[in-house]
């Protein structure tokens, strides 16, 4: 009897103590026993080029990690659920916003990838692509300060590099040939500067946005040597014509001028 008894009761403390953690896991908990932990946003790398662009960018607004979902949105595409999709997927390590709040370029930090690197080559020209339409220009920063140019000339590189920037949607025209000429311009945008040391296709590096200048600079040479050789040509020419003309003429011409004075006067 004295067993079953024993038995009874274990039975029963089994059963409330069921009861008990039932009851309680069905009460909403209020939070005030949780506790949390402060991960990690940025690397220490990333904290000194954010202060870099910051000083590159004085009172501009500068974001590190940004998704490129919550910096573009679609104009238009042939399939929009893929376009979504890529923007989904590809993230930029900083973006630079304009006066406006909208971003007008964008960096990554360079990094040389041991594995899968034609796959992630081939992704960043994806991005490259995407952010080129919307009039983002695309840089890779070296991976160190100490390889980056000062920030002022840094500042001076980029603003040649600039790209045009489409319409916002609120006053983009709604017809479709401007549509069309605007993004026909976006493309042809590097055809009118052509000596810029990279391919469309290509994301720029600092090397090659550091020799902007002196391209730029070796391409006006050329353009005004080729203007003055021009000139020169005119003048021969002119010059020579006036020394073939006739002497009649010339007798002639002025005595037009002095009959036409001598009318006047």
């Amino acid at each position: 009897m004295l067993p079953l008894l024993i038995g009874l009761l274990i039975a029963l403390v089994l059963v409330g103590a069921g009861v008990w953690f039932w009851r309680r896991s069905q009460v909403k908990s209020s939070g005030r026993d949780d506790r949390y932990t402060p991960e990690r946003i940025l690397t220490t790398e990333q904290v000194h080029m954010l202060d870099y662009l910051h000083d590159t960018f004085p009172g501009q607004v500068v974001l590190p990690n940004m998704l490129l979902k919550d910096m573009l949105s679609i104009r238009r595409a042939s399939d929009r659920v893929k376009a979504e999709e890529r923007l989904r997927k590809q993230r930029v390590d900083f973006v630079v916003c304009g006066e406006d709040g909208r971003p007008t370029f964008a960096f990554d930090i360079e990094q040389y990838h041991l594995s899968n690197a034609k796959a992630k080559a081939h992704q960043v020209k994806i991005k490259n692509r995407i952010l080129k339409t919307a009039g983002v220009r695309f840089v890779f920063l070296k991976n160190g300060l100490h390889r980056m140019p000062s920030p002022a000339e840094f500042r001076k590189q980029l603003n040649l590099a600039a790209l045009p920037q489409p319409l916002p949607k609120d006053k983009e025209d709604s017809s479709e040939s401007r549509r069309q000429q605007l993004e026909s311009q976006l493309s042809e945008f590097d055809q009118v500067y052509p000596a810029t040391g990279f391919r469309d296709s290509e994301v720029m590096g600092l090397s090659g946005l550091m020799d902007l200048d002196r391209e730029g600079r070796s391409s006006l040479s050329g353009g005004l040597n080729s203007v003055s050789a021009g000139l020169n040509s005119v003048r021969g020419g002119l010059n020579g014509r006036a020394a073939d003309r006739p002497a009649g003429n010339n007798s002639e011409y002025k005595g037009k001028s002095k009959s036409g004075s001598s009318h006047l006067g």
